[in-house]
């Protein structure tokens, strides 16, 4: 199988790659402008085109897949840059399968700029908590969502509910009366975590038929963007340790000269490359629609949240006491790490599922 990418798409990473690296957006997020300055970088980043990442929209002739997705990922990975991009790209998934015209309406505010996150139900049986009262435009939200990635800067938030016994998307204003998005506070706060609590909000139907499959496929895409973006967390703490290495002097000679540092660089290397090659995997097969694609993402979700955290971690000791400083940017990456470990289920949950499925019979519905 050919995995090397096209011309466009290593074209689509440079781009993205270069945007990322003029805006200071990362360490923002530790002042009073951090919010602000992630909604910059957004902006800048949908006028790239960002936002039609897995869309097909006829009139522009583009399509584009899982695979661009992934590689956006990384790269924001790369930077530890805050976006709302892994939310949006579940969102859009399950907008772009609904024919309803509130659907419609969505995607082109989307493109306009807007945030448009999705609340997703646990990856591994989570109940919906969320319940709809109401039918069509009278619907009202009753619950709450502990975790939304991306909720913090959102405009809009797609929400899973229970609606006469079955499972339903809607969407949300976040200045709709009755909802409340609190920020949650966290290590990274690149990551835009916040809670959602809905007390008789205003809802718009978005999606009923088929909503179970539409949630499923977007919590495995939403799996393997946040295992591509650990994983590009992971190539960077990678090369800020190996140009420390070379720099700093110990006894006369470069700390990466020594047995000990070279042999963990090594193994970091190898981690590295281990996730991004089941990330890549898992990218072609979803892009190929392959009946087995889930497995393969939780393969590399698994992969990235293994090896990620461990990566950065090794990656700050290597740096000695200065890693250990907020001046230095080694802990932005730690952070992110960790983050990228245990959203949608970290290593063991997803070894643990993919043990299940071996042994059962090597089938698999998520």
């Amino acid at each position: 199988m050919e995995f090397s990418l096209s011309s466009e798409q290593q074209a689509l990473q440079e781009n993205v790659r270069r945007l990322l690296a003029t805006h200071p957006a990362t360490r923002d997020m530790f002042t009073t402008d951090g919010p602000s300055s992630a909604r910059e970088l957004w902006g800048r980043l949908n006028d790239a085109g960002l936002s039609t990442l897995g869309l097909r929209l006829e009139e522009l002739d583009l399509e584009s897949t899982a695979i661009e997705q992934m590689l956006v990922a990384e790269e924001i990975g790369r930077a530890a840059a805050p976006s709302p991009f892994v939310g949006l790209a579940a969102a859009t998934s399950i907008l772009a399968r609904s024919s309803r015209s509130e659907a419609g309406q969505l995607l082109e505010q989307v493109l306009d700029g807007r945030i448009v996150v999705a609340a997703l139900p646990s990856a591994f049986g989570g109940t919906v908590a969320v319940k709809a009262l109401g039918e069509g435009g009278d619907t009202t939200l009753h619950g709450e969502v502990l975790l939304v990635p991306g909720g913090a800067w959102a405009d809009t938030i797609l929400v899973a509910a229970e609606a006469n016994g079955s499972p339903a998307i809607y969407a949300v204003d976040v200045t709709a009366t009755g909802c409340v998005v609190q920020p949650t506070p966290s290590i990274d706060p690149g990551a835009g975590l916040a809670k959602l609590g809905l007390d008789s909000a205003a809802a718009t139907p978005v999606l009923d038929t088929e909503a179970e499959d539409a949630l499923q496929h977007a919590t495995i895409l939403a799996m393997l963007l946040t295992a591509a973006e650990t994983t590009g967390v992971a190539h960077s703490a990678l090369h800020l340790a190996a140009d420390y290495a070379r720099t700093r002097t110990q006894f006369g000679h470069p700390i990466g000269s020594f047995q000990a540092v070279k042999h963990k660089l090594s193994d970091m290397v190898v981690a590295v490359e281990n996730a991004r090659s089941a990330c890549y995997g898992a990218a072609w097969k979803l892009h190929d629609n392959e009946a087995d694609a889930a497995v393969y993402v939780h393969m590399a979700k698994a992969v990235a949240a293994e090896s990620g955290p461990h990566v950065a971690a090794d990656a700050l000791q290597l740096h000695g006491g200065i890693g250990c400083t907020f001046e230095h940017d080694i802990h932005l990456y730690l952070r992110r790490a960790k983050t990228g470990q245990l959203l949608y289920g970290d290593a063991n949950e997803h070894l643990d599922y993919l043990a299940s499925a071996f042994l059962e019979d090597g089938e698999t519905t998520r």
